[in-house]
């Protein structure tokens, strides 16, 4: 059996002093572990869907997003799928001269523009010369402060107890699992578990997981697969009911939201 922490291809490395590419090819359920970097980082999915997760929340990044980690911030990466990541790294001097990128020490993720992702992949293309290259990266940091940040992060609790019921409802994907479940994973009662939950994340857990099941469902929207069918897999009882939950959570309906990222392909039915 092949191990799903090999790399698909060698990874390509390119160091310009002041910003750096890493071009990798993963395979699905492979990861990396918490980690950090002295430079700041965009990374980017050229195809394929990563989990990007930081101490207080967590990120998915399907093509149609690039997700911006501050220099010496933790996390880990996780691969939904075959993965094609592509990574631009900025040291603090260069981000120190983008003076208006004012969210260059919070991680948010962005639209994944057409502009952004040519000036991504331009970036891995030898046919640049260092000076047009060096311009490239600096209009894509000040592309970055244009572009606004997607509400698409989950807040995890910083409380060990807490976040390993949230973890449990993560990985195992039962979005109806019992809340007494839960609570007894967190080791404290019902009323104890939602009381303490709501104090420290600022929103009840009801809220919270419905959140979570609808940041669930953007790498699977991002897969093309019918909104009717990701409805059902996440264990709605109905499209209906997965768009308006879909809705109040991200102010869009699913369709609405993978056309905007897209462009005007032709999208399956809600």
């Amino acid at each position: 059996m092949s191990d799903p922490n090999r790399q698909q291809t060698s990874p390509t490395r390119q160091n310009f002093g002041s910003w750096a590419t890493l071009a990798k090819a993963h395979r699905a359920g492979s990861t990396l572990s918490r980690h950090q970097h002295r430079a700041g980082q965009l990374v980017f999915a050229l195809s394929g869907v990563m989990l990007v997760e930081t101490s207080f929340a967590r990120w998915t990044v399907p093509p149609q997003r690039a997700l911006w980690v501050p220099p010496h911030h933790p996390h880990a990466i996780q691969m939904i799928s075959d993965t094609e990541m592509r990574t631009v790294y900025c040291q603090p001097v260069l981000i120190e001269q983008c003076k208006t990128f004012v969210r260059r020490d919070e991680v948010h993720a962005v639209i994944a523009s057409p502009l952004i992702r040519e000036l991504v992949l331009g970036l891995f293309d030898d046919r640049f010369d260092p000076p047009a290259l060096q311009l490239m990266v600096s209009l894509l940091l000040h592309t970055l402060q244009q572009t606004p940040s997607l509400p698409t992060q989950l807040p995890m609790p910083a409380n060990e107890a807490l976040r390993r019921a949230a973890v449990l409802l993560l990985q195992t994907q039962h979005w109806q699992l019992p809340l007494h479940h839960l609570a007894s994973e967190a080791a404290m009662s019902e009323r104890t578990f939602t009381r303490r939950f709501t104090a420290e994340m600022g929103l009840s857990f009801r809220a919270w997981r419905q959140r979570a099941r609808i940041i669930s469902s953007l790498s699977l929207l991002a897969t093309g697969r019918p909104v009717k069918t990701i409805a059902h897999m996440l264990q709605f009882e109905s499209a209906a009911a997965y768009a308006a939950s879909f809705r109040e959570v991200l102010g869009t309906t699913p369709n609405a939201y993978r056309l905007r990222r897209l462009g005007a392909h032709s999208m399956p039915p809600e």
